[in-house]
């Protein structure tokens, strides 16, 4: 009996293009779970590619605003000189933002819109593909979604119900996610356009200045904001959108499982069903129920 072949092994790999159509199966659903939280992981990147590339330290918003997305913050233009008068802050510059549609003919995008102080670059993007930085009547649109909508530099779009198109001045990088697209124009447009208040101020901290400390200081000069680090904002960005993505991802991996369940009841039903003969030998050789329960297991394992 030492010397006895794995009866398990031996019903599952007799007919190998059974077999290796059964790994396949269940390989599939696998590689399909595996493959949608690779994406979902990518796209949670992206999501917060803007927050993480700023070259501020800190972020201040409107009291109790968080993130961007489904997110409105309105800051009084003054905010701008008065966090730059609290000790520590080596610059603060006023960034405008809404959502908007961004159209060019028949074809549409939900997008952030920024407005930013086109001298600094600091509310900007980080990479400019091609073309430059937009000035009056220009606008700056992420690369993706300019393909999306069959434009480039030179061309026109519309955003924010301009009364005229904006042209595009160049094209930008990692500014597209599962959510929308990001474009930029300059702060002076998006305040004729919108008001002259700011969405968020940008605050870069003094060298040899702990960022939390000037968070702290920032906090006690503005009561009526909230100041958040920049991978604190990039890391609550992250959050909501995940949130919202979350229940499908289960679902998705979820009906994956099943249906590598499913294979894998199949083909036992199948092996055992066609070794029911040879399984009857066993039995008459002396192998009780609980040996030809074990071999169906360990095929399945």
């Amino acid at each position: 009996m030492s010397g006895r072949v794995s009866l398990a092994r031996k019903n599952l790999f007799e007919d190998r293009r059974r077999a290796m159509l059964a790994i396949c199966g269940i390989g599939a659903p696998l590689v399909l779970a595996l493959v949608l939280n690779g994406v979902f992981a990518g796209a949670m990147q992206q999501v917060n590619a803007y927050m993480r590339n700023s070259p501020a330290d800190l972020f201040v918003a409107q009291k109790g605003v968080r993130t961007m997305h489904m997110s409105q913050s309105a800051l009084p233009a003054t905010t701008v000189a008065a966090v730059n008068a609290v000790d520590g802050v080596e610059w603060a510059e006023g960034l405008r933002y809404t959502t908007s549609i961004v159209s060019a003919g028949d074809s549409r995008q939900l997008t952030y819109v920024l407005g930013y102080e086109v001298a600094t670059g600091r509310g900007g993007p980080r990479t400019i593909a091609k073309g430059k930085s937009p000035v009056t009547g220009e606008i700056l649109i992420d690369e993706v979604a300019a393909e999306e909508l069959d434009v480039t530099v030179g061309d026109d779009v519309t955003v924010l119900g301009a009364p005229m198109p904006l042209r595009v001045s160049g094209l930008s990088t990692n500014g597209t996610n599962i959510v929308n697209t990001t474009v930029y124009i300059p702060s002076a447009d998006f305040a004729r356009l919108r008001g002259d208040t700011f969405a968020y101020v940008l605050v870069g901290a003094k060298p040899g200045i702990g960022i939390d400390v000037l968070a702290q200081r920032l906090s006690t000069a503005l009561p009526d904001t909230t100041v958040q680090t920049r991978n604190e904002f990039a890391r609550q960005e992250g959050n909501v959108v995940r949130d919202m993505a979350s229940d499908i991802m289960k679902i998705m991996t979820f009906i994956a499982f099943l249906i590598a369940l499913a294979v894998i009841a199949l083909t036992l039903f199948n092996v055992t069903l066609g070794k029911l003969r040879e399984y009857g030998v066993v039995e008459a050789l002396g192998a009780g129920p609980g040996r030809l329960v074990a071999a169906v297991i360990a095929q399945a394992g």
